[in-house]
């Protein structure tokens, strides 16, 4: 199937309904349980969208430098972020991005895995946050 980026968003609100928004010229966002995960669309690259959601301010990490090397040590290879990439944002806050093809999202039970995965990754980092404190 060749699905497009607005089929992605099409496919959101029809499962989503409110929990859906438009967040500027070629992002969406969906929020869910604590979170809102935006899926943008990739500049030059129509067949790929970026699915990113913020996991916390680094400043509510008392101990943030060995936060922040735990990250490190969780993107490398993709071991403890389930194949996305763990980056720290302008805003002194800790992103979980990934790259996704929009053909593979281009279905309610795929769009809601991804979600599902986004979802439990942002928690798990949210609790290893907690260990330094």
């Amino acid at each position: 199937m060749n699905a497009e980026f607005d089929d992605i968003k099409a496919l959101a609100s029809a499962r989503y309904g409110g929990a859906v928004a438009q967040a500027g010229e070629g992002i969406f966002s969906v929020a869910m349980e604590g979170m809102t995960v935006f899926f943008a669309r990739l500049p030059g690259d129509p067949s790929f969208v970026l699915v990113r959601t913020k996991v916390l301010s680094l400043g509510d990490v008392p101990r943030r430098g060995a936060f922040a090397r735990a990250a490190l040590a969780g993107g490398f290879f993709w071991g403890g972020t389930r194949g996305a990439t763990l980056s720290v944002g302008a805003d002194d806050a800790l992103y979980l991005t990934e790259r996704r093809a929009v053909d593979e999202l281009s279905d309610g039970d795929a769009l809601d895995a991804c979600l599902d995965e986004f979802a439990l990754t942002t928690a798990d980092w949210r609790e290893r946050s907690r260990l330094y404190a």
